[in-house]
């Protein structure tokens, strides 16, 4: 057998063992999807998240639902948000900045946003990554919460969240 014959055997051989490979990756898949799609019909609701008593009457305005920003100072991400939703403000409309840092880390925060520093609720939170956009009810359920991975996703969450003002568009 020559050498050239045994490496066309060989990279064939290796060509039908990728494919089989990547059929029983497929079924995998196909598998799970179907699993994943059982479980959701058959499902519980998921949990509400509730923040903590503490937390809502400091930032509570009667009758009247909050916008959160849970945010981390050296997030640049959340500083852009931070920025936009203050951008946003209006005396009827005034977002809450939540974080764990020290006031002096958001020295540079536009007076339109209430800082809150609250360690509870944000360890209620801290699963999750930062920045996080939530309207926070009177009762501290969250009702909308949005997790943005980017400055249009920021833009998108703010245009869907229930208690802020419509956006303007920039040109």
């Amino acid at each position: 057998m020559s050498a050239t014959l045994a490496l066309v055997i060989l990279s064939w051989i290796a060509i039908v063992i990728l494919y089989l490979a990547l059929a029983a990756v497929l079924r995998e898949v196909r598998m799970l999807r179907r699993r994943l799609d059982e479980r959701a019909a058959t499902a519980a609701p998921p949990a509400e998240l509730v923040l903590p008593p503490s937390f809502v009457e400091r930032i509570a305005e009667p009758g009247r639902e909050r916008t959160v920003l849970v945010a981390d100072a050296g997030c640049p991400l959340c500083r852009h948000a931070a920025a936009v939703l203050a951008e946003m403000a209006t005396p009827d409309f005034r977002p809450v900045l939540l974080t764990y840092e020290p006031p002096e880390r958001w020295s540079s925060l536009p007076d339109a946003l209430e800082l809150v520093q609250d360690r509870d609720a944000w360890s209620s939170l801290a699963h999750l990554s930062p920045p996080v956009l939530l309207t926070v009810g009177t009762d501290g359920t969250i009702g909308s919460l949005h997790l943005p991975s980017s400055e249009r996703d920021i833009a998108g969450a703010l245009a869907v969240t229930p208690s802020a003002p419509p956006m303007e568009r920039s040109s």
